[in-house]
């Protein structure tokens, strides 16, 4: 096992059940407890937990905004893969919007060789990927540039997209709830999303599990105002939790 996958399991683990120690960790995944404190060590300096006397606490669950650097370093494959699914959606001849960040950045390396595609994004990265191709009919939404995620925010970008009308949105998250609640790190990013989701017939979320059951500090919108929510199968609780639920417009890959 990778380190990385290692780590993810890890802190999937800790997710699950509020606080783990050392020698259960050791035991669960085969590995020294000298490799599982320094596993821990990694993770509570990512400030996703904190360390306890022979263990480790999940750590309190208001999410921060990360860099771009930071984000492309987790969940590589999930994304991918939440990404490859969401691309299923984006029909020939349609006008999407894709919201920026490390996930929708995989979607846009899925939806290459759609025909007659619209793409509407704030997302920088996305917007010049996308312009090599010849088939894409790219708008790159201006305004405020965020320096840590490497898109345009603020009141002029949600005027400019206000103009515009779209086949269907794909959004990011920062985290989301038992309650369907999905959020993002600030103001100004969740009154673009919910104006990408105005000017939308349809309304995608992407997410991965490592979101599931944190905070941020805006609330975007629920699960129920969504057409579908799209996240990778890696956290057993979140499938169940869903199913209690009723969660039935939900695509797990």
């Amino acid at each position: 096992m990778f380190t990385l996958e290692r780590r993810e399991k890890i802190y999937d683990y800790i997710l699950a059940n509020g606080n783990v120690t050392v020698l259960e960790l050791s035991k669960k995944l085969d590995v020294s407890e000298v490799t599982i404190r320094k596993d821990l060590s990694f993770l509570e300096k990512q400030g996703l937990i904190d360390r306890t006397f022979g263990g480790a606490i999940v750590k309190s669950p208001i999410i921060q905004e990360q860099s771009y650097i930071e984000k492309e370093k987790y969940m590589t494959n999930e994304k991918h893969l939440v990404g490859k699914k969401a691309a299923e959606f984006v029909k020939p001849n349609s006008t999407i919007v894709l919201d920026a960040g490390t996930t929708a950045m995989e979607m846009a390396k899925s939806i290459v060789n759609v025909e007659g595609l619209n793409v509407i994004t704030s997302d920088l990265k996305i917007g010049l990927f996308l312009s090599n191709f010849s088939n894409i009919d790219v708008t790159l939404i201006g305004g405020k540039v965020s320096m840590k995620s490497k898109e345009c925010i603020g009141v002029e970008t949600c005027k400019i997209v206000e103009k515009y009308n779209a086949d269907a949105c794909f959004l990011g998250c920062d985290a989301f709830d038992t309650n369907g609640n999905f959020m993002t790190t600030s103001i100004e990013k969740m009154y673009l999303k919910n104006t990408y989701m105005s000017i939308s017939e349809k309304s995608f979320m992407l997410a991965t599990s490592d979101k599931y059951g944190k905070k941020s500090r805006m609330k975007v919108s629920n699960f129920k105002n969504l057409t579908g929510i799209i996240i990778d199968s890696q956290s057993a609780k979140l499938i169940k939790d869903f199913d209690k639920l009723n969660i039935d417009n939900c695509v797990f890959v």
